[in-house]
């Protein structure tokens, strides 16, 4: 199950969750990689100290598929926009 991606966070509201020593969260910088060209997609994610790093590239690769073009395949792999909806 998914759960829906929030909205894009404003630099304000980063900067009050980072500054809350109450929050779990924290920004944790993500690259994804296209398996077809090699691209790289590198962004910034807020994420909590107690997920797995596979839970971490999985709300990257959520970001990327829901605003950016990119495909995730069940096997794993992930598509560029430009590659999305090919075969590799």
């Amino acid at each position: 199950m998914t759960s829906p991606t929030p909205p894009p966070l404003t630099p304000e509201i980063v900067t009050a969750i980072v500054l809350d020593p109450d929050s779990p969260l924290y920004p944790d910088q993500i690259t994804v990689f296209c398996d077809h060209c090699g691209v790289e997609n590198t962004g910034e994610y807020m994420v909590s100290e107690d997920m797995t790093r596979t839970e971490r590239l999985a709300v990257a690769r959520q970001h990327l598929v829901q605003n950016e073009g990119w495909e995730h395949t069940g096997d794993g792999d992930d598509f560029c926009p430009t590659h999305a909806g090919s075969a590799a």
